[in-house]
């Protein structure tokens, strides 16, 4: 075994080498303590709508103008020459104002109506009458509803309107406080019926989650802010964007060993009202769902057979989720991975549960590094609808300490068994038209999945026959998954940025004598290394292929296995795509490293053979960040033929009662 002596690097002696051994262990230290949150808690509720208060004329907050009109034409205010003066407490008017709409419903009333219900709830709400406004906001929230969804203003309602855009504000705020209220009584959980009475009618509102989601808490998406990630992305449209927060629950224990603790789900509530009446008595009963659509599977209803968008929010959740101790902090776990190996979480995990019907992009980051790498880039893709509704995101975590070809065969192990956890009879089809992202390091990793062995990889090592190696068996076996494998059939794209494919100008001697001081490997791969060379003495021509060395001793540009990996027989079936840099800024770096992206020069990054290739002017960090990278993945992702047709939609068709 290799054992890193100062006296193979002469420029690196005594003192000098003592103080960068310990900048270096000093950096690595900083680098896990100073990571920024991705999410910040707002001092105050979001509130959108807000008018100013006129006491003098009327309690609370003022109407607007149009719906002040809208009184005054029946009669219940008058104009007083300078201002506008109420005729009844506004009690009375909310119940004359229904009484009107029962004799005969107009759009301006059921405007002015929700309109001065969402006022005085408010005003209830500041009054510290939080039930009391619950009534309020459900009489704004049915008649918000039927103002937008009603049959018979389908030829009439205009989308141009400042009105319509008003009604879908107060829509949108009503059912936000509505809910804050109902979860204040803890009422906000799967399955409960919430019974409000308004007046005359009464409201039951069934809350029903999506289903198998095993939803634990529920938090308001308006209560946070983006603090880290690079874009917040959003859309709008109706219903009340929330966190889902996975609870604990091991439904099917062989899939949800994938799942991170505390998954978060984006959601958007939205309220549906049907109306009935009951044979006797005179109170109508409205029969309203609030269901929680999985935005990441639906962006938009059909109510009445008209496309209804949904506000959505998927940065939020996400961000929330980056912050669970459960992933650590991105330095933390990337410096782990180098320095602690045998403590350093790995494997695969995804970020929403696993659905047959989605594309898994499996992304794996490089050399100190962690899957935080690829959050950005995360957030960005799963903001486009035709993406985030046809492919789901896992990520590969590894110690990058160890040689790459290790961590290649411990990806194909992972995915092999993930596959039978996820699909045993091998019934989903998109399961097997895997993706895989590999950056830096990962890239190679990636690749490793998809070539054929034959004995290339083994006449590395050895030039006898592998029958011949004296070994207990599962040590055999490991090094077999290491040297002797075939393409996975289920790997359809695969995507490399800013690899070295003939490796890397910074596995020098000075970075290898840093990487056999400071990094560790694996214990058992430690012990199964010495194992082999104590038993089978001069059988060995060559260790390359062995533990002795680290991930910088086997990026050292001009390494056989770059050869072995460049000429080896690629699946046919996959098709191969890649992404480098070649940085034109001005900055120390560029002008030490021309032509490359400061780490692997521009002749080593590119790829032979892909289907296409991208130049993109960005550093080897930054690149999975760079917009041109992000666009080029998304041409190739949505490049596949076998995608869904965009938007899945939810189909509701609401019974009216004239």
């Amino acid at each position: 075994m290799f054992e890193p002596r100062l006296a193979r690097y002469p420029s690196l002696t005594g003192s000098y080498a003592l103080y960068m051994l310990l900048f270096i262990c000093f950096c690595c230290l900083l680098s896990g303590c100073r990571d920024q949150e991705y999410l910040v808690q707002r001092s105050d509720l979001f509130a959108p709508i807000k008018r100013p208060f006129n006491p003098e004329t009327w309690i609370g907050p003022s109407p607007s103008k149009r719906s002040l009109n809208t009184l005054q034409r029946y009669d219940l205010v008058v104009w007083d020459d300078s201002d506008w003066i109420r005729k009844y407490s506004l009690d009375e008017t909310l119940v004359r104002l229904q009484a009107s709409i029962q004799q005969g419903t107009t759009q301006e009333k059921l405007y002015a109506l929700a309109e001065l219900a969402f006022l005085d709830a408010q005003t209830l709400l500041d009054d510290d009458q939080p039930h009391r406004a619950l009534e309020r906001y459900t009489l704004a929230l049915v008649n918000a509803y039927e103002f937008l969804f009603t049959p018979r203003f389908q030829h009439s309602r205009n989308p141009y309107d400042p009105q319509f855009q008003e009604i879908c504000r107060i829509y949108n705020q009503s059912l936000e406080q509505a809910m804050r209220i109902m979860a204040g009584d803890k009422q906000l959980r799967d399955g409960t019926t919430y019974s409000i009475s308004v007046g005359e009618q009464q409201v039951n509102v069934q809350l029903r989650f999506p289903p198998q989601t095993q939803l634990a808490e529920l938090k308001f998406v308006s209560d946070f802010r983006i603090q880290k990630l690079l874009r917040h992305h959003r859309t709008f449209g109706l219903g009340v964007p929330m966190i889902g927060i996975r609870g604990g629950q091991q439904i099917n224990p062989a899939i949800e060993q994938y799942y991170p603790p505390g998954m978060t789900l984006p959601l958007t509530a939205f309220l549906h009202v049907a109306y009935q009446v009951p044979q006797t008595g005179d109170k109508v009963i409205k029969h309203c769902t609030l269901d929680f659509h999985k935005t990441v599977d639906n962006s938009a209803l059909t109510i009445h057979q008209a496309s209804v968008p949904l506000q959505t929010d998927t940065s939020i959740p996400l961000a929330y989720l980056l912050d669970q101790p459960s992933l650590s902090r991105p330095r933390e776990a990337a410096t782990n991975s180098l320095l602690n190996p045998n403590e350093a979480g790995a494997g695969l995990f995804m970020l929403e549960p696993y659905d047959p019907q989605k594309i898994p992009v499996v992304m794996i980051h490089g050399f100190w590094s962690s899957p935080m790498i690829w959050m950005n880039m995360v957030n960005d893709l799963r903001s486009f609808p035709s993406i985030r509704e046809n492919y789901q995101f896992w990520f590969y975590q590894y110690p990058t300490s160890q040689p790459f070809w290790f961590s290649a065969a411990k990806l194909r192990s992972s995915l092999q068994n993930i596959y039978h956890n996820l699909d045993p009879k091998k019934q989903h089809r998109q399961l097997h038209n895997t993706v895989l992202i590999g950056h830096s390091m990962g890239g190679l990793l990636s690749l490793m999945q998809t070539v054929e062995s034959h004995d290339a990889f083994w006449q590395l090592v050895s030039h006898k026959p592998f029958g011949q190696l004296q070994a207990p068996q599962h040590i055999r076996q490991s090094l077999a998954n290491t040297v002797f494998f075939h393409p996975n059939p289920s790997i359809n794209k695969v995507i490399t940025i800013a690899t070295p494919h003939q490796g890397s100008v910074m596995a020098n001697n000075y970075t290898q004598w840093i990487g056999h001081t400071l990094f560790q490997l694996p214990e058992p791969t430690n012990l199964i290394a010495k194992q082999l060379i104590r038993e089978n003495p001069n059988f060995f021509h060559s260790t390359e292929l062995l533990t002795t060395k680290t991930s910088l001793d086997s990026l050292e540009p001009g390494g056989k296995i770059f050869h072995v990996l460049k000429t080896a027989r690629r699946n046919p079936a996959t098709s191969y795509h890649n992404i480098y840099g070649d940085t034109k800024s001005s900055t120390l770096i560029q002008k030490i490293a021309s032509s490359s992206d400061g780490v692997v020069t521009t002749e080593s990054a590119q790829l032979p053979g892909a289907h296409s290739e991208l130049s993109v002017d960005a550093n080897h960090l930054a690149i999975t960040d760079a917009t041109p990278t992000i666009l080029e993945i998304r041409r190739i992702l949505l490049s596949e033929p076998s995608l869904k047709p965009p938007i899945r939609q939810s189909n509701y068709q609401t019974q009216v009662h004239p």
